[in-house]
């Protein structure tokens, strides 16, 4: 009995030899002055090897009521060449029972999307320990190598419909990616509009500050300026009154005769300008 080999369970699946034709190393190439390879012995055959699936072990149900195609393999050698031998009738039998009832017992725990996933090295990590688990207390003498899951899908007689919602999920997280980013986009847009109308409500408080604070100041000027002279201020508001109601007349300002501090003002009509009679 050969106890380091590694034994390998199929699981879902059988691989079996395939037999072709002769055909295939004879038509290998030739040349116009012969062959480049000798001619095949009659009767020499190729070999291959086909998988054929097993229904009653690759359909599965997982947590979520559905059904998967799915196939693996379980690699293993002999750990106590007596207990594998005398313990057990059929010691790849057992493995082979084991490791079936432990992987349905697995999946059945978990739903579709998370094996089609990211739920596939954790069914294997468990399946392994559990097959384990249960050879040692057997007392089948089996080490398990490992567990490798080769292929998950679904059904062919549903593989249309598993499509379509798939194709559905990622149509609806494609959905939902967009309007999420319209929305931060949104959001964004109108903080900057309000970041924006307070920083412009800012400046128009400070604007609307400093000019009334010029204003007061201005008007405490004017205020002295008047102590000190009622009549010069008095007049020289008249003129800038008069600056701003006539502001194309000529006006003309002479000092008066009698005192340097009267004036006399003069307003003449802008040149071109017609009276009405």
């Amino acid at each position: 009995m050969p106890v380091a080999a590694i034994r390998r369970l199929e699981i879902g699946f059988r691989s079996t030899p395939r037999a072709d034709s002769a055909a295939r190393a004879f038509a290998r190439g030739y040349t116009l002055v012969g062959p480049r390879d000798p001619v095949p012995q009659r009767g020499t055959v190729g070999f291959g090897y086909r998988k054929e699936k097993i229904a009653e072990e690759s359909f599965l149900v997982t947590g979520d009521e559905n059904i998967i195609d799915l196939a693996f393999t379980v690699q293993y050698h002999v750990k106590d060449p007596v207990a594998f031998a005398f313990d057990a009738s059929d010691p790849d039998g057992v493995v082979h029972s084991v490791a079936v009832s432990a992987l349905r017992a697995i999946i059945a725990t978990l739903p579709v999307d998370v094996i089609y996933s990211t739920g596939r090295d954790e069914v294997e990590r468990d399946a392994r320990r559990t097959i384990q688990g249960k050879l040692d207390a057997y007392g089948v003498g089996v080490r398990v190598v490992g567990v490798n899951v080769l292929s998950v899908h679904a059904p062919e007689e549903v593989h249309a419909a598993f499509r379509d919602v798939a194709s559905a999920q990622e149509d609806r997280i494609l959905i939902i990616d967009r309007a999420t980013t319209f929305a931060q986009e949104a959001v964004n847009l109108a903080d900057g509009e309000a970041a924006a109308m307070v920083e412009s409500a800012l400046a128009f408080k400070e604007q609307r500050i400093l000019q009334a604070e010029g204003d007061a100041r201005a008007f405490s000027l004017r205020e002295r300026a008047y102590r000190r002279s009622p009549d010069l201020t008095t007049f020289r508001l008249h003129v800038e009154a008069l600056e701003e109601v006539l502001p194309k007349t000529q006006k003309i300002l002479r000092p008066g005769r009698k005192d340097l501090r009267e004036f006399d003002l003069w307003l003449l009509e802008p040149p071109g300008v017609r009276r009405t009679p």
